[in-house]
């Protein structure tokens, strides 16, 4: 993933879908409160898909923080 994320972009893809599926998270959460628990399963499952991106990303950035400069960290997210 460290040498070939400045070509193919997947971690930033990562980090995209994940900040528009978090906006969704969202209005699924305000309308679990609007349904009162009648689609309970579904919600709980949302959040777990919301939460597992989540991890894996912020246990890249920790892995890529700690061995790399800012300069190769930059080109990671610059993928164009």
């Amino acid at each position: 993933l460290v040498e070939k994320n400045p070509r193919t972009g997947n971690l930033g893809s990562l980090i995209k879908v994940f900040l528009s599926r978090t906006k969704e998270l969202k209005i699924s959460a305000e309308s679990l409160l609007i349904l009162v628990c009648s689609c309970f399963f579904s919600t709980h499952l949302f959040i777990w898909q919301g939460h597992n991106p989540l991890f894996i990303i912020c246990y890249l950035l920790k892995v890529f923080i700690s061995q790399m400069s800012e300069e190769e960290l930059q080109l990671h997210f610059t993928y164009k």
